[in-house]
């Protein structure tokens, strides 16, 4: 695979997809494969794999390599999807873990790799820096650095620019609400930089910005509305983006309202593919509000009312 390209690398709608494991934390293959069927089913540009909504941080490095490995296996069986690109999340608390993944990422051929920031201290701009420097080193795939809202780290368009200077850093999940930021850093950044929009009930604020697409969470339960809107605004249509976002909102705040990756896969689950408990220590989804739970996205038209 080639990775040099004189335009975004990724462009689209990239669902961030959760990662289905049984009571015992193994994975649960078939529900992976359906999942990525069933998103496949929706005109999406790729997964990001092995991320916060996929709970990869939490989970051991053999389960996320297993987890990388069916994804890939199940999108190579489908070649009318062939064309989906991967990146593979490898940010990990041990800088070891995060060397390890990447190493392996490359041996699945993946599209790109990605990784939030170091974990638990307080780290400089000039080693956070050094950090993704280093990770860059690590193999020839594009890097798309993962600017997490939960990792207290400000992504200016001059530390962006800063990270330029490592060929391979090709693009920036952006995770945060400041479109001043995010269009500085878009005037800056060269053509062949992905810049991506990291909070879904803000997609159409994002694309307005000059983002190229979207990796999400909800993503996973609303692929089509998503690519209904960046389709929206590649033909410039404005008031179609504006009702498609308010649509999308109308689910997100129910979703919000409850521990969000448990209501995503409580989503999943009653679409028809198992996805088992949250990864602890994340938050279990209510059991005795689920039917509440359902209704309310009953009542505002998901799924059956959601393009």
């Amino acid at each position: 695979m080639g990775y040099e390209t004189t335009t975004p690398l990724l462009k689209g709608i990239y669902p961030a997809i959760v990662t289905p494991v049984d009571a015992q934390g193994q994975l649960i293959e078939e529900s992976i494969r359906a999942l990525v069927r069933q998103l496949a089913d929706s005109p999406i540009d790729g997964l990001y794999v092995g991320g916060g909504t996929g709970e990869g941080i939490l989970l051991p490095v053999s389960v996320r390599k297993q987890m990388l490995e069916i994804v890939v296996d199940e999108i190579r069986i489908l070649p009318s999807h062939s064309s989906l690109k991967v990146v593979a999340h490898v940010g990990a608390a041990e800088a070891v873990n995060t060397a390890d993944l990447a190493k392996h990422a490359k041996t699945m051929r993946v599209d790109a790799i990605s990784a939030i920031p170091p974990l638990y201290y307080t780290y400089s701009r000039e080693q956070i820096c050094a950090y993704y420097g280093w990770l860059s080193s690590i193999t020839d795939i594009p890097l798309i650095i993962y600017a997490s809202a939960y990792a207290n780290v400000c992504f200016t368009m001059e530390m962006v620019k800063e990270l330029l200077a490592y060929p391979n850093i090709k693009g920036l999940k952006f995770g945060s609400t400041n479109f001043y930021e995010m269009m500085r850093i878009r005037s800056m950044v060269p053509d062949d930089f992905s810049l991506l929009n990291g909070i879904d009930e803000q997609l159409m604020f994002g694309l307005l910005a000059g983002v190229d697409g979207g990796i999400g969470t909800t993503y996973n339960v609303m692929p089509q509305s998503f690519c209904n809107l960046y389709a929206a605004w590649r033909d410039h249509e404005i008031e179609t983006m504006r009702i498609l976002q308010k649509q999308i909102n109308t689910i997100v705040a129910i979703i919000i309202k409850y521990p969000v990756i448990a209501a995503v896969k409580t989503m999943l689950d009653a679409s028809g593919i198992p996805m088992g408990p949250s990864v602890f220590p994340n938050d279990e989804f209510p059991i005795a509000r689920r039917a509440e739970f359902l209704e309310s996205l009953r009542q505002v038209g998901w799924p059956k009312l959601v393009p």
